[in-house]
């Protein structure tokens, strides 16, 4: 079974100097769900085969792996 969320840091603005929230996922459909964008979009943005466009200019995002001890 696989053990990954996602985590997504949003920022006020493209700087990202300042964070506004800071939220966590279990999948990228949620986060699509949540931020209006095509999952694919999301997932071609984290694997970097496009640039940030609209809210994505706005975030960074990580993949996270529970770990179990």
């Amino acid at each position: 079974m696989k053990n990954a969320g996602w985590v997504v840091y949003l920022f006020y603005s493209e700087e990202k100097k300042e964070i506004f929230k800071i939220m966590e996922f279990k999948t990228i459909k949620d986060i699509g769900y949540v931020f209006n964008v095509d999952p694919q979009v999301i997932s071609n943005f984290f694997h970097g085969l496009i640039r940030a466009r609209g809210i994505l200019k706005n975030l960074v995002l990580y993949q996270s792996v529970n770990l179990v001890v």
